[in-house]
């Protein structure tokens, strides 16, 4: 087996996430004219990553829902693409840096040993935020996550684990994290179980 064909394709990029296609158009004839997409990502969009203007940091193929992939990945680095439509609203998505030629085991090109941890998290953090946004419960997003009909966020599940997705999932609802081991002492409040409910 050659080293190149273990080589994979990562892209760093960063969105704008609105409900429109509309505003989305908007959003990218301003950042044609001139404004910052960064600037305008922190002001307008309805993702977290809004606190990094938009920065999803490094991810490979797998790691987001499919169109959204197919646009960064058919991008030109300095490309911003969009709109583009997923299960969670428009985006406009902004290709900073590419890289061919990774080797999948040495994480992204940063040079930082907690690139591939961060990344993953902040992939997480969009997943439950988007969950949120489509009027699931806390106990039902962990449940998404676990699903294997949600590949990505499944993949993302694997690799955290329970307790970081539970933190995340927390994090995101502005509620209060409870290790596992303390839902298992309360006999009602299994989160699979009860998940499908919705407030």
């Amino acid at each position: 087996m050659s080293a190149k064909e273990k080589k994979v394709k990562k892209v760093q990029a960063r969105h704008i996430l609105v409900a429109t296609k509309e505003e989305a158009e908007d959003l990218k004839k301003r950042i044609d004219e001139g404004e910052e997409f960064v600037k305008l990502a922190e002001q307008y969009s309805q993702c977290p990553s809004k606190k990094r203007g938009g920065d999803l940091g490094w991810f490979g193929k797998g790691a987001m829902v499919r169109p959204f992939e197919v646009a960064a990945f058919s991008a030109e680095e300095g490309d911003i693409v969009g709109p583009v439509k997923t299960e969670f609203g428009w985006h406009l998505i902004y290709v900073y840096e590419i890289k061919d030629d990774v080797n999948p085991d040495d994480g992204p090109p940063t040079g930082d040993e907690d690139a591939d941890d961060k990344t993953l998290l902040l992939v997480a953090e969009n997943y439950a935020h988007e969950f949120m946004m489509l009027g699931y419960s806390s106990k039902k997003v962990f449940s998404l996550f676990t699903s294997p009909h949600f590949k990505s966020a499944n993949a993302v599940y694997n690799i955290l684990g329970e307790e970081e997705i539970l933190k995340v999932i927390a994090n995101v609802y502005g509620q209060k994290y409870e290790p596992p081991e303390k839902k298992e002492s309360s006999p009602s409040g299994e989160g699979e179980a009860g998940g499908d409910k919705q407030e």
